[in-house]
């Protein structure tokens, strides 16, 4: 998975394929003070590209009640990250965002979030966690969604080792 790490980022087929999961997302924030707070998040939505650069935007859909600090945080202007991470094999990417805009769910994007939710938890109770705690992580029933839309500005491989931190298509 490699991928441009400067300007509006180019998702590769590669990228957004393991951005769809079966993945777990956690999104971040930080406040004007600096003060870093973490959310799951519960699926995303990627469009084509949309700008002049050909960048993608890349939509996450938190829960309004179990996210309230970070969407405190994006509204005041904080900084925003979102990590994608596969339970089987810890391969993380994180991809990073100057700005930021918080919508209503789109037409569609429930279905979205009840498959990443069935492919998630899947992937957890493969793994020998049993189906409640699976279920209860990664697939609750979410009836205050939103989505938080981006451009992404880089990305890195976060997977734990040697080249954890790296922009991608970087070498170690």
């Amino acid at each position: 998975m490699s991928a441009i790490a400067r300007g509006p980022l180019l998702l590769t087929n590669d990228l957004v394929d393991f951005m769809l999961g079966p993945i777990s997302m956690k999104a971040g924030s930080c406040s004007m003070a600096r003060v870093p707070s973490i959310s799951q998040a519960y699926g995303c939505r990627v469009s084509p590209a949309i700008h002049e650069a050909g960048a993608s935007e890349v939509c996450v859909f938190l829960s309004e009640s179990r996210s309230a600090a970070v969407l405190r945080d994006l509204r005041d202007g904080g900084a925003f990250s979102v990590v994608f991470s596969r339970p089987a094999t810890h391969q993380t990417v994180q991809l990073k965002a100057a700005a930021v805009r918080i919508e209503p769910l789109h037409d569609g994007d429930k279905t979205l979030i009840e498959r990443y939710g069935q492919r998630a938890m899947g992937e957890l109770i493969s793994l020998g966690y049993p189906p409640s705690f699976s279920k209860a992580v990664m697939a609750p029933d979410i009836t205050d969604g939103v989505s938080v839309c981006f451009v992404p500005y880089a990305a890195f491989d976060q997977t734990p080792g040697a080249g954890a931190g790296q922009p991608l298509g970087a070498s170690v």
